[in-house]
């Protein structure tokens, strides 16, 4: 599991000097020398003007038809739906141009035409903990369980029985997950006018409510993200066949588990999230996910794409915002059921009918999680639960129906309403993304301290 070459924190990349210099820095480690492999380049040439329109060729969901708002339970399959149709033209958009098995050589390809149509937010190669590695640009996520991919005594989970008790053996503490995100030029123009060339994030005013530039995302916003796994197919089955990269992902001690020293390890693809704003949406934003099966018919890594369901909504009828005894079916998630167990053996989905994806918080949900994306106010550090909302949960998350933290957390709000809880009053929002919260984050950290917090455990459970 561990290479043999440990590197070292960048002298020239991120923690440089400047705002700028960090801000738009490459990875948290430079290559080694005499490394030959694929080397991450920002993608920061920011569109200077909104792109216009958004036509069919960029936006085909626009022009499916689909209801976002009948208030009852969907079915994927239903035959006069076309659910499917508005995922797969969300995917045959992200992955346009780029290379069919998603190669190490090749990676995610900013610009398939030449010229730069996909776009990272910058300040995610300041924290050395989870910031960007030199070969893909994937930062640290959610840290899986084997649960997670295979089953759990969860009630909406079926454990895998015929699985062996070596991978729990094998990986003790967990499965890494390591990620990039790319947003189209749509997207792209926005992060620029939030964060443009000096670094520091740009603030206006709307209604009253302080708010980054830019925002809220225009209409024909795009974001997909492209999600790796250190789990293997002999723990995984249905890993079989994926893409393999190269990442400087963490090394790995037996005795501590994943360690702060970084070193070049495979890791899978396993999940690619989309979301597209969709004015016909309650919130304006559309989540879909995609697991990857090595049981999926396709000649290519990426035909082997499933879809696994689309969100629009949190579901604010819904246990556990409500009560149990007052709760609805949800109605603002439709999962594609019908692929478990034969083409993806197992998937744990999101809170109470919600949507998640497989290395994806099962108590939580894709809108949930992205709604609550906020920057502490008057610049300070984020901290979740004491200044910005709890993104990533809390005690009771999923369990205590009707508490006012699952209240809020199961609730739609829009840009730039603020987080239906008092306690983070005056904090930012940022419409849904998680990944300008990093940069927020990290902005504040280097404004407020000039040095980023330094690594001690990487383990994300």
């Amino acid at each position: 599991m561990l290479a043999s070459t440990l590197f070292a924190l960048s002298t020239t990349g991120a923690f440089a000097q400047t705002a700028a210099e960090n801000g738009f820095a490459n990875a948290v480690n430079d290559p080694p020398p005499g490394y030959s492999g694929p080397v991450f380049e920002l993608s920061h040439d920011y569109p200077a003007e909104h792109p216009g329109d958004c036509g069919p060729d960029d936006c085909p969901w626009l022009s499916i038809d689909v209801d976002f708002t009948t208030g009852v339970p969907l079915d994927w399959d239903d035959p006069d739906s076309n659910w499917n149709a508005y995922i797969m033209s969300m995917l045959d958009v992200a992955i346009r141009g780029q290379d069919p098995n998603f190669s190490n050589e090749a990676g995610f390809n900013t610009a398939p035409n030449g010229y730069p149509e996909w776009f990272h937010v910058p300040w995610m190669a300041y924290d050395p903990s989870a910031g960007r590695e030199f070969a893909h640009g994937t930062t640290n996520e959610r840290t899986a369980h084997l649960s997670d991919f295979v089953g759990s005594p969860m009630p909406n989970a079926t454990p895998l029985t015929a699985m062996s008790n070596d991978c729990q053996a094998q990986f003790p503490h967990g499965f890494e997950s390591w990620a990039v995100g790319v947003y189209n030029a749509w997207g792209g123009y926005a992060i620029g006018q939030a964060f443009p060339e000096d670094g520091m994030p740009a603030l206006t005013q709307w209604g009253g409510q302080v708010v980054p530039r830019g925002l809220p995302f225009p209409d024909g916003t795009m974001v997909a993200k492209f999600l790796t796994t250190n789990a293997t197919p002999d723990c995984v089955q249905y890993l079989e066949g994926s893409s393999v990269w190269m990442v400087n992902r963490h090394a790995y001690s037996d005795s501590t588990g994943y360690t702060c020293e970084r070193a070049l390890q495979e890791t899978r693809l396993t999940q690619v999230d989309v979301a597209v704003i969709d004015p016909r949406s309650p919130t304006r934003w559309v989540y879909g996910t995609f697991g990857y099966s090595g049981n999926a018919e396709g000649d290519t890594v990426l035909e082997r794409l499933v879809p696994l369901g689309l969100q629009w909504g949190s579901d604010p009828k819904t246990f556990p915002a409500v009560p149990r005894a007052l709760s609805v079916p949800a109605t603002e998630s439709v999962l594609n059921l019908g692929i478990v167990p034969d083409v993806i053996e197992y998937e744990h989905w999101g809170c109470e009918g919600r949507l998640a994806g497989p290395v994806d918080n099962p108590v939580s949900s894709c809108l949930s999680c992205h709604a609550s994306s906020f920057a502490a106010a008057n610049g300070a550090i984020p901290v979740m639960g004491t200044n910005v909302p709890p993104s990533f949960g809390f005690s009771g998350i999923c369990a205590a129906g009707g508490s006012a933290q699952n209240a809020a957390y199961f609730s739609n709000y829009n840009f730039p309403q603020a987080y239906p809880d008092a306690a983070y009053a005056g904090a930012v929002p940022l419409d849904t993304s998680l990944q300008l919260a990093v940069a927020f984050t990290q902005y504040a950290t280097f404004a407020n301290n000039g040095a980023p917090n330094a690594c001690t455990n990487p383990n994300q459970f």
